[in-house]
């Protein structure tokens, strides 16, 4: 027996609203567990001219529950933090530069780059990388 499209696309779209998709008991919500910083580590100089003195941070889903579904790449909705704001800047504007940190001075040790994840639910999750400025 041939189904409507219609049918179809209305089956898809509930999976997606109510379980994620992938078979997910329906008391299980569906949602990013736990995030990746990318790099991990990085230094920079913090006297060369920009671009140089800045460093790119990416966050991408690192795991979810099982049978949910997410298409991976980058979390463009991170929320991103530096430990030692006087040193470190970093973009949380909704455009390219969001997630670049600038180095306006040298930094004693490693600063903190923290990205965080808000989930529908108020959760969140969050995941650190490390920036030293020279």
């Amino acid at each position: 027996m041939r189904l409507p499209k219609r049918f179809l696309a209305l089956t898809t779209l509930g999976c997606f609203a109510l379980s994620g998709c992938g078979g997910t008991a329906s008391s299980q919500q569906c949602k990013i567990l736990s995030i990746n910083v990318s790099p991990a580590t990085a230094t920079v100089d913090h006297t060369a001219a920009p671009p140089g003195n800045m460093q790119h941070f990416d966050a991408f889903i690192g795991t979810v529950p099982p049978g949910c579904s997410f298409i991976t790449g980058n979390i463009f909705d991170a929320t991103w933090t530096v430990s030692d704001s006087t040193n470190v800047s970093i973009s949380n504007a909704q455009d390219s530069t969001r997630g670049n940190a600038t180095c306006k001075g040298a930094t004693a040790g490693a600063v903190t780059v923290t990205a965080t994840k808000i989930e529908s639910d108020g959760s969140k999750v969050s995941n650190t990388a490390l920036l030293t400025c020279n």
